[in-house]
């Protein structure tokens, strides 16, 4: 029987980024822009850049299950992209910004709290 307990190895956590353009230059389009990122934002989405969000998944299940759900808000007047990388694949990411917060304070947050439980 396998012990629930365990340490999840940072090969089978997933951090999943969503990258997006969406038009802002109608009313309606800003409205559509503005309800897809507060969904983002409700499902447990940081923002990473300008129209990249992240979110850490204990596992490719969970990952799959936003995926789904983005698919479901996606508005149909832009292109949105998703990609999943092991969180071992994420630390391993090289930085070079010298200008202001950096994103990954936030997103070392976020993981660290998937870690307690």
């Amino acid at each position: 029987m396998r012990n629930i307990n365990a340490k999840v190895s940072g090969y089978r956590k997933m951090v999943l980024f969503v990258m997006f353009d969406i038009s802002t230059e109608t009313k309606k389009d800003l409205e559509k822009y503005r309800k897809f990122r507060k969904k983002l934002l409700d499902f447990g989405f940081i923002m990473f850049q300008y129209s990249v969000y992240v979110r850490f998944c204990n596992s490719l299940v969970i990952a799959q299950k936003y995926e789904k759900k983005i698919e479901d808000i996606a508005p149909t007047n832009g292109s949105i992209r998703i990609m999943k990388i092991t969180e071992s694949q994420y630390s391993n990411m090289i930085t070079i910004e010298n200008y202001r917060e950096k994103p990954e304070e936030k997103v070392a947050q976020q993981g660290q709290t998937f870690m307690v439980f």
